[in-house]
């Protein structure tokens, strides 16, 4: 895979369950829609080239943001970043996009 070698081990997170995977952040309640189903929305930030999977949050979180007028650290705290893997973050893209959950067992 391509993307692997221009990656360094830093970028990537075991997991139990998908294996090895590439670490992205995303806010405590994409993280909590993960748990209880319920979608948040999905705001991703502007992907750098070569990015695959951008710092995300949720439309709360963006609120926040929009209210505040960029990232700090009252802004972080209460979006409580989270680190997750690729795989957590695709589903939790999907759900809160209002899609069916990705199959992302293999």
């Amino acid at each position: 895979m391509a993307l692997e070698s221009t990656m360094d081990d830093s970028q990537y997170v075991g997991c139990g369950i998908h294996g090895r995977r590439v670490a992205t952040y995303v806010c405590q309640h994409i993280v909590q829609t993960l748990r209880d189903g319920q979608p948040r929305g999905f705001w991703p930030a502007e992907a750098e080239a070569g990015e695959l999977y951008p710092d995300s949050w949720c439309t709360e979180c963006e609120a926040v943001l929009n209210e505040a007028g960029e990232w700090n650290d009252e802004t972080e705290a209460k979006a409580g970043v989270t680190l997750t893997r690729s795989a957590c973050y695709e589903r939790a893209k999907a759900l809160n996009e209002g899609g069916a959950s990705p199959d992302i067992s293999s």
